[in-house]
């Protein structure tokens, strides 16, 4: 899967179980009416029990400035859970979950169904606001290596 071009995310939570967040590339769109979206994420995660708790997330999609946040969220640097959202400039949109100031999209969902696979979690959430950044290029993943498309 290396070789597929993939936009990169950071998907978000908080709630009464706290924040969490990770990088995701596996992020795709279901339905549009009503709008619903979904994502993978590894059910060893600790921000995946997190997510389950809080009933939320918000799909942040990544502006090639967002590389190092990327980063973070992908646990490539020495921050864990709540001490990722030091960096970036964070927001609140419906469901609380933060929403990064200049993504290109942030997708505000609550959580309605999950779907456990091996060694992942389909995560499918129903959309409750978006908020969109300025048109630009976007930050992606392939050949494991950071992109611009």
């Amino acid at each position: 899967m290396s070789r597929i071009a993939a936009a990169v995310h950071i998907v978000t939570t908080d709630g009464p179980a706290g924040l969490g967040g990770i990088t995701a590339t596996s992020v795709a769109s279901i339905t549009a009416d009503p709008p619903m979206l979904l994502f993978c994420i590894n059910k060893t995660s600790s921000t995946y029990a997190r997510m389950v708790e809080n009933n939320v997330f918000c799909i942040n999609a990544l502006a090639p400035c967002h590389e190092t946040l990327s980063n973070v969220f992908a646990g490539r640097t020495d921050e864990r859970l709540d001490g990722r959202f030091e960096t970036g400039e964070w927001r609140k949109l419906a469901t609380g979950a933060p929403a990064l100031a200049g993504a290109v999209a942030s997708f505000d969902c609550r959580l309605v169904e999950t779907k456990e696979v091996s060694t992942h979690v389909i995560m499918i959430g129903a959309v409750e606001a978006v908020d969109f950044g300025a048109e630009g290029e976007c930050l992606a993943y392939v050949h494991r290596r950071y992109k611009t498309v």
